[in-house]
């Protein structure tokens, strides 16, 4: 699978998270919004870090 593809994937999960995590920690349970949010954080940081090793292959 391309790295590009992969990055969007994870991006629009990434997204899709975020807004459900929001959605129910202000009109719901905060507990398991929170765990939404940190969740869809993890999968932001491995998109980060796909992204900055991409770039460091392209400075080598």
């Amino acid at each position: 699978m391309n790295i590009r593809i992969l990055r969007n994937w994870l991006n629009t999960i990434f997204i899709i998270a975020a807004i459900i995590g929001m959605y129910i920690y202000y009109k719901g349970d905060r507990t398991m919004g929170t765990y939404i949010i940190l969740v869809a954080m993890l999968v932001k940081f491995t998109e980060s870090a796909l992204r900055m090793m991409k770039r460091k292959d392209e400075d080598a």
